[in-house]
């Protein structure tokens, strides 16, 4: 059985149910009108056509009650399958939701004629969460965003956030977000809609502190900067107003600003502020504080104003854990009503560590790790796997409120769709059942539910790409050496030298590339097959480029004594793939961001 998120106790019979092409979806009260309709959706599919009825007469085929004296936990479901027909119970009526899902994920594998079974369900997460960046530099289409909330809602995810730095349309801030396609309040409003009739809570997200560089190069806003010159915790200098100082008095006002025009637009009852990588803090204007009080001091001290807002409008403060957890003293004087995210996105992230640093000062907390997709251009599967696996794991043992998966997109957001939704359907599988989920068989689940592919085939594809990085033996943090190549064209001797990257690996990475694309070309069926299959050759083929540059420079000893030729080859290479990179953006996205994106990706013409 290919259900995801797997259920917690399923028990079959020996018989199967045919449901006739006619009939009633019988509901026990017009609260769940809504939902039986999404299932009547699913059944057309199938030509079988239903009527829905709040009348009983006892030979309804689907039957689904309401009933909030059912269960203790409203999420918990029954979806019983015997001789009577289908029964969905449940105690809420996102109980009965999830119940509807499950069916339609059976009706998907089985048609209209389905086992006999019980099942009992419920989650081991009160919150499981997706984040997607739509701040470098991609903003879906609301169309994308509505079949993506789709997808989610069907897995049983019950949030979405947007990470947000500027691409809010703000009033008076038209030279911040102009060129970047920002969501509107409109959008805002019609994707709440949306989402709130598959139960899934839009949460808002806006960054407070540091990653404010769009906003702070400005000249109207540079005033608020703690510096425009910066070393990096990896020794880089950057040369660029990053995070807002907590020195300057109208820092709290402009973040004050910012909220009083997002939140409004938003029923739920948390909110993101961010706040995380303030890489910058003590290097400029609050210097003097921070040598006077400690770092962690100074940062701790402007995130209680924040959190000072952030109750002024009614919400519970979500901000990201990485700056607090390394000061334990300080965890321990967080107000109890906040929630810390706590991030990381290797496979052997220290989230026990740092879980039980929450755990043991009584702060509520989510784990977030994250789909290792970004900064890959084809995935880190294994990564994704491993790291997620961690975080649910030990989320679980230490308390937390919920699992919040992360699509980020680094230097551009050059990952296609179809590589971010293994990292979603894993996150979904976990955090409803941590222990239990058939993970034998996750490949075969997610392709069907999510790209409708009955072979199962392209979970396979996704896996064999997202695994090529490992072929390579160079095992960067949060990245691949695929990407590398075009985001750091000038460490390509450095990356070289310091993994003693060899031709032999490269080669092997290569063929595992065109494996799974000649595999993808086999699938002639599947939902939005063309599409899909574009984005994957894309991705692929900047991965097989970069392989390509990697094994001449290899010969040649330097990127300079690569042949005029084999220059030529690349740049046309490279300008093709650029090309069919920017159709399939504007297919899903919308154009904002567009151009900053493929400058980025176009670094590397310069060494060609």
């Amino acid at each position: 059985m290919k259900l995801l998120p797997y259920p917690r106790k399923v028990e079959f019979r020996d018989h199967k149910y045919l449901i006739p092409k006619k009939g009633k979806v019988f509901i026990s009260t017009v609260d769940i009108f809504k939902i039986s309709q999404l299932l009547k959706e699913e059944l057309e599919k199938l030509e079988i056509a239903y009527e829905t009825s709040v009348y009983n007469d006892k030979n309804s085929p689907i039957k689904l009650y309401l009933d909030e004296n059912l269960f203790s936990d409203n999420e918990e479901y029954r979806l019983i399958i015997n001789e009577g027909g289908i029964s969905i119970y449940g105690s809420s009526k996102r109980a009965v939701f999830y119940g509807v899902n499950t069916f339609k994920q059976l009706l998907k594998e089985y048609g209209n004629n389905i086992p006999y079974l019980y099942i009992e369900d419920y989650p081991d997460f009160k919150d499981r969460g997706v984040m997607i960046d739509i701040s470098r530099d991609k903003v879906p289409k609301l169309e994308t965003i509505y079949r993506l909330i789709d997808i989610l809602s069907e897995m049983k995810i019950n949030q979405l956030q947007f990470y947000i730095e500027h691409t809010f349309k703000y009033e008076g801030a038209e030279e911040v977000w102009k060129d970047y396609s920002p969501l509107s309040p409109e959008d805002i409003m019609r994707i709440q809609e949306y989402a709130k009739e598959r139960f899934v809570e839009l949460v808002p997200n806006q960054n407070s502190f540091g990653h404010m560089a769009k906003w702070l190069i400005h000249d109207k806003y540079k005033h608020l900067a703690e510096t425009t010159e910066f070393t990096t915790p990896w020794g880089e200098k950057w040369s660029i107003p990053f995070s807002l100082s907590p020195v300057v008095p109208e820092s709290i006002n402009f973040v004050d600003n910012l909220y009083k025009q997002l939140l409004p637009h938003f029923e739920s009852k948390k909110f993101n502020v961010g706040c995380d990588e303030t890489f910058d803090l003590c290097q400029g204007k609050s210097k003097e504080e921070c040598d006077k009080k400690g770092e962690g001091r100074v940062y701790f001290e402007f995130l209680l104003e924040i959190y000072e807002l952030v109750k002024k409008y009614g919400k519970t403060m979500m901000f990201w854990g990485d700056i607090i957890k390394n000061h334990p003293e300080l965890v321990e004087k967080l107000p109890k009503d906040v929630i810390a995210l706590i991030w990381g996105y290797e496979e052997d992230h220290p989230y026990e560590k740092e879980c039980k640093i929450f755990a043991e000062s009584h702060v509520p907390f989510y784990v977030c790790p994250g789909t290792s997709s970004w900064l890959s251009f084809i995935g880190r599967y294994d990564n994704m796997k491993g790291n997620i696996e961690n975080s649910v794991l030990n989320g679980k043992r230490y308390g937390s409120l919920g699992v919040l998966v992360t699509d980020w997109g680094d230097n551009g957001h050059w990952q296609h769709l179809p590589f971010s939704v293994p990292g979603f359907a894993y996150a979904a599988d976990l955090s409803w059942n941590a222990d239990n989920a058939n993970k034998n068989d996750f490949e075969r689940r997610y392709s069907l539910h999510v790209f409708k592919d009955v072979t199962g085939k392209i979970g396979e594809v996704l896996k064999e790409l997202g695994n090529a990085y490992k072929k390579t033996k160079v095992l960067i943090p949060n990245s691949t050496i695929f990407a590398r190549v075009f985001t750091h064209p000038e460490y390509i001797e450095k990356y070289l030298e310091r993994y003693e990257v060899k031709t032999e690996s490269l080669e092997k990475a290569k063929e595992s590339i065109l494996k799974a694309l000649n595999e993808l070309e086999s699938i002639e069926k599947f939902e939005d097959a063309d599409i899909v299959k574009r984005e994957i050759k894309n991705g692929a083929e900047f991965a097989t480029l970069s392989i390509d540059i990697l094994i001449e420079y290899i010969k040649a000893g330097d990127i300079e004594k690569i042949s005029e030729e084999k220059k030529k080859e690349f740049t046309e290479k490279l300008n093709n793939l650029a090309n069919d990179l920017k159709a399939l953006w504007l297919v899903r996205n919308k154009e904002g961001g567009l151009k900053y994106s493929l400058k980025k990706l176009m670094k590397i013409k310069k060494y060609l």
